[in-house]
């Protein structure tokens, strides 16, 4: 019986999107000492953007062990799914609105697929996923 393994939201995923979603406050940052009144409203919902962010990134979870894999995604949705249950993990270029992109399909034996959304995750945890299910990249 081995460790079970626990990957929570990488670091470089805290930098890319709470980086991006901090322009704001460096902007309101760099404008108030110009400025002679202080638009309280928008420095806090400057300061908002990327606390909330950090938040929502707090809530993914993957949980690898001997019997399966357990993920929680963004919304808090736990999903629990057993190795005997998983036919393949693959990765699937989607279109919408004339814009694509990717996400990561669980394929079970019984028909049905479930999301995974491993970019949160270090490519450590996709390496331990293809350790014990079979995986398309």
């Amino acid at each position: 019986m081995t460790t079970a393994q626990i990957f929570r939201t990488s670091p470089d995923s805290y930098v890319a999107l709470c980086g991006v979603l901090s322009v704001p406050l460096a902007a309101w940052i760099l404008v108030i000492p110009s400025s002679s009144r202080l638009d309280l409203t928008g420095l806090i919902f400057s300061m908002a953007l990327p606390v909330t962010a950090a938040i929502w990134l707090a809530y993914f979870r993957l949980r690898i062990d001997d019997w399966g894999i357990d993920y929680r995604d963004l919304l808090g949705r736990n999903v629990r799914v057993a190795y005997s249950e998983v036919s393949s993990l693959k990765y699937q270029t989607k279109s919408y609105g004339g814009r694509s992109y990717g996400l990561w399909l669980l394929h079970l034996h019984d028909g049905r697929s479930l999301r995974l959304n491993l970019k949160p995750f270090p490519r450590e945890a996709y390496r331990a996923l293809c350790r014990r299910i079979h995986c398309d990249g």
